[in-house]
């Protein structure tokens, strides 16, 4: 009898999307559901929102940003604040942490009228030209998660587009912390980050291990939005003294200040 192993890679489910066809399960027929449920109208969002996969920005953003929860936001699951600083609005929401999840408030906010979007995340260190902690926006994601291949076809990695991740990287130098660009491993397993692997990874110059980059990278493609991902390196995956220490007492403010000005320039250059 033959093995799964032993038939091609393609008759994987996880590799044998078509990823051309449309779905016929829309968020925005989703949010329409959502909002008669709750007897509201859809009213318009931010045209630019943080998502804050640890959700450690939240008390941040209400003590020192007077952050509001949006009352016009129709997902059931999560909750929107909305950040004003001279006259400009950005959405933030937490705790949407790991691939699926991410994506799908992505999908959702997008549908809402969101056409920039940047993934904050905690990171552990796999290249070793800097200890942590450290700020990274990567440029590329190796694709070592589900979500991605349900948006393009299977393939290692896959880039950035956009100017965002860019302005993003020049406005992260203003946090107090090390500020790169590289490529970045995206898994669904992070207890199952092995030692092969993670030399592997090294070895071609990967420097970071999150949850979510290649995720947005892909949906990013496909949206034509703009997704930029803020990784907070603090730790060589709990093997180090030191590890999980931010930085700055500050960090969670700057990091809300930096994306604030980022999305600002970013939303500025594409009216140009």
């Amino acid at each position: 009898m033959k093995t799964i192993a032993d038939k091609s890679l393609s008759a994987l489910p996880i590799l044998a999307h078509q990823t051309a066809e449309p779905s016929v399960f829309l968020p925005e027929n989703l949010l329409a559901q959502a909002s008669s449920m709750k007897g509201e109208g859809q009213a318009k969002i931010p045209a630019c929102c943080l998502l804050d996969f640890d959700g450690e920005l939240i008390a941040v953003a209400q003590k020192h940003f007077a952050a509001r929860t949006s009352p016009d936001w129709p997902c059931f699951h999560t909750s929107l604040l909305i950040l004003e600083q001279d006259g400009f609005e950005m959405g933030l929401i937490g705790g949407t942490v790991g691939a699926p999840f991410a994506v799908l408030v992505c999908e959702q906010l997008i549908a809402c009228g969101c056409r920039h979007l940047i993934g904050y995340s905690s990171a552990g260190a796999v290249g070793r030209q800097q200890k942590p902690p450290f700020l990274m926006v990567p440029d590329r994601a190796m694709r070592d998660e589900g979500t991605s291949y349900h948006y393009l076809p299977p393939a290692p990695r896959v880039d950035v587009r956009g100017q965002l991740p860019a302005i993003l990287s020049r406005q992260a130098k203003t946090c107090g912390l090390p500020v790169c660009r590289g490529t970045t491993w995206t898994t669904d397993a992070p207890y199952r980050e092995t030692a092969t692997q993670i030399e592997q990874h090294r070895t071609a110059g990967v420097r970071t291990v999150e949850m979510e980059a290649a995720a947005l990278m892909a949906l990013a493609q496909v949206k034509k939005v703009e997704i930029a991902s803020l990784l907070h390196v603090t730790n060589t995956m709990a093997t180090g003294d030191n590890d999980f220490h931010k930085g700055p007492d500050d960090i969670n403010r700057k990091v809300i200040e930096c994306c604030l000005a980022a999305m600002r320039e970013a939303i500025e250059q594409n009216h140009q």
